[in-house]
């Protein structure tokens, strides 16, 4: 079925930075059931208490007003830079203790436009929160009406910087066991309508490959670095399959001792690579391929040629690709 594939290369695109550093566009959705994930705010009735916050308070002139149904937050407004140039939702302070996770899983769709998440921290003084801002896919361009796809936006805590009134601070990184509040705001400097659909923060835990068991498949792309020949073939084939991967909802983890790493749309941090690297037997200066099927079956595959044709069909039957061999889950 996928051996008419065309494997081609292409350079992988980049995304616009999170507070100034350039990150990678990260290939495919990230599974979002993961292991350890704590829904902190699902926009029902019982959920956290929100409200507006406008650059009113500072003489400006954005307005900005939410809905909340069917289980979702509708934020939209006008930004006007003439002024304090913001608008924000914030929730009611409330502790959570979010010491045993990395990060925020955010479930979105907007119009385009960057928005910043803004968490909250007890002890500091009011407005000093901790702020990563986040780029959203645009369906009609210059339609605040009409908004883009839903995406799945991760934000490791230590990407969250500490800033009053736009201005960076030096204070230390943020606690997560002192979180008391979050919030979306739209400060990005462009006038005009703006419009952003929240279905669901979570905080989200550490990554193991055995969390996919059960869910979804995956290929696993291990090399030295991520400009290193075979991973960049790997990768980029696998953006040219973009549409048979997405129906066989196989996930792309790439875990390389320089560069990015990532599973899906999510980086991991070094401590993940290096358990990535034990749980499939190889170290940071290997080159390697594995497929995992979702019964947490090992596919040893061939790195070279780079056959992704073979990966989906082996995804599809539920067994090894020609050429390969497949170890038992503990193995």
């Amino acid at each position: 079925m996928y051996t008419g594939l065309l494997l081609a290369l292409i350079l992988v695109p980049m995304v616009m930075p999170v507070d100034g550093a350039s990150t990678p566009a990260f290939l495919g959705p990230a599974p979002s059931g993961l292991a350890g994930a704590r829904v902190l705010a699902d926009f029902s009735p019982d959920s956290l208490r929100w409200f507006t916050v406008l650059d009113g308070v500072m003489g400006g002139r954005s307005s900005g007003d939410f809905d909340l149904r069917d289980g979702r937050m509708d934020f939209r407004g006008v930004l006007n830079t003439n002024g304090g140039g913001f608008s924000s939702v914030r929730s009611a302070d409330r502790a959570m203790d979010l010491t045993p996770f990395r990060g925020l899983r955010l479930r979105v769709r907007g119009d385009g436009r960057t928005y910043s998440v803004r968490v909250r921290q007890a002890g500091l003084r009011g407005g000093v929160t901790y702020r990563a801002s986040f780029a959203t896919r645009r369906s009609a361009p210059g339609d605040a009406q009409l908004p883009g796809p839903w995406q799945t936006v991760w934000i490791p805590f230590s990407e969250l910087t500490p800033q009053w009134r736009g201005r960076r601070l030096e204070l230390p990184p943020l606690d997560p066991a002192k979180v008391i509040g979050l919030g979306i705001t739209m400060s990005d400097g462009v006038d005009g309508p703006f419009r952003i659909e929240l279905d669901e923060i979570a905080a989200y835990g550490r990554f193991q490959l055995d969390e996919l068991k059960g869910e979804r498949p995956a290929l696993v792309v291990v090399g030295p670095s991520a400009d290193h020949p075979s991973v960049r073939a790997w990768r980029e084939a696998y953006a040219l399959a973009s549409q048979q991967v997405d129906r066989e909802g196989l996930a792309l983890v790439q875990a390389v001792a320089r560069g990015s790493s990532f599973v899906g749309e999510r980086a991991l941090a070094a401590d993940e690579v290096r358990e990535v690297h034990a749980s499939v037997g190889m170290g940071p200066g290997d080159v390697g391929v594995r497929l995992i099927l979702r019964d947490g079956s090992r596919v040893f595959q061939p790195t070279i040629p780079v056959d992704l044709a073979s990966i989906l069909e082996a995804v599809q039957a539920g067994g090894a690709a020609p050429g390969s061999s497949v170890s038992g889950a503990g193995d």
